[in-house]
This record gives structure tokens, C-alpha cells and sequence, in this order.
């Protein structure tokens, strides 16, 4: 899995990262993630012919089984399958609860603070300076930079094109794998 996604991901930079086929970028790379988590389950069954010489005056002889007493022998229990369960289900757990924590604070800051429709879309106006993102139809934005009118057309524009194009979708996608 881990080899099927390094060669994907390398062709991806080395081919298609400078390419403005964005739809087609977007799918190579969820393709790419489906596929490696695929791969390992394949099974490819190889036959081969094998020559049988048939072999004459063969005797087989059977030996007399003797039964022996009963002899019990103590196994030790073998814990390293349950250890490397355990550390999986944790992890997971932490994961999920990041995940968790990470959608309350998007919700928390779509609530508390203020909101203007432009389009399809909702801006929310954050009083903390952060990079524009997009979550869903929300668009998240430093307030004084909207307002003051720093914040060019073309980032509008384009956190609008990953709204209507569902990129959030990929987002839950991607940390649903990762979890």
C-alpha cells in the first residue's frame, strides 16, 4: 500500500502538479488513495504446470502406531496481537476525537461570529488572522482584511469554486482514511 502510494503520488508531482487539469487532479489523487488501500487485497494466482513421472513397484510400508500416554504441555499465551490491537483502537480513538474537536471548533466559528451571503456561499468573518479556507458553503476569512477590502477577487473566486465543487467532501474523505 505504502509503495503503491509513493509511486503514485511521485508521478502526481513529477507529472501532473504544474498541470491546470484541476478536476483531473482532484480524481487522480483520490484514485490514487482508493487504489493503495486496494492493492494489497488483490490477489493474483499464478499456475504453474507441474510434470508428474509416474513411479513403478512403489511399496509403501505402514508402521504399527503406538499409542502414548497423554502428556499435557502449558502454551504461553501469545499477548502481542491483542498489544498491536489495542495500540490501533487507541489511536484511533485519539484520531476520532481530533476529528471530533476540529468539526466543533468549525461550528463554534460559524456561529459566533458575523456572516455575509455572497452567492451560493456564506463568509464568515473571523477576527483572527488565518488563511482563507472553505468548509462545506462557508467561506472563512479575516474580518479586517474583508473589510478593508485587501482581500483580492480571485481568492473569493476560487475558495467559491471549492465550494460548489464539494471539496470538503474530499476533506472528510481523506481524515476518515487517516483515522
Amino acid at each position: 500500500s505504502i509503495l503503491c502510494q509513493a509511486v503514485l503520488f511521485g508521478l502526481y508531482y513529477l507529472i501532473l502538479e504544474r498541470e491546470k487539469m484541476h478536476r483531473f487532479n482532484r480524481f487522480f489523487l483520490l484514485f490514487s488513495l482508493v487504489f493503495s488501500f486496494v492493492i494489497p487485497f488483490v490477489t493474483i494466482e499464478v499456475y504453474q504446470e507441474v510434470t508428474v513421472f509416474p513411479v513403478k513397484n512403489e511399496i509403501i510400508f505402514e508402521e504399527n502406531s503406538i499409542t502414548s500416554p497423554a502428556v499435557f504441555v502449558e502454551q504461553s499465551a501469545d499477548y502481542l496481537p491483542l498489544f498491536l490491537w489495542s495500540i490501533y483502537g487507541l489511536v484511533t480513538f485519539v484520531l476520532s476525537i481530533q476529528f471530533a474537536k476540529n468539526l466543533h471548533q468549525i461550528k463554534n466559528r460559524i456561529k459566533f461570529n458575523s456572516r455575509e451571503k455572497i452567492g451560493r456561499a456564506t463568509l464568515v468573518l473571523v477576527p483572527e488572522k488565518i488563511l482563507p479556507h472553505t468548509f462545506l458553503n462557508y467561506i472563512f476569512i479575516n474580518k479586517y482584511d474583508h473589510k478593508n477590502k485587501q482581500i483580492e477577487e480571485e481568492l473569493y473566486m476560487h475558495e467559491l469554486t471549492h465550494s460548489q465543487q464539494n471539496h470538503t467532501l474530499d476533506i472528510f474523505f481523506i481524515e476518515i482514511l487517516k483515522t
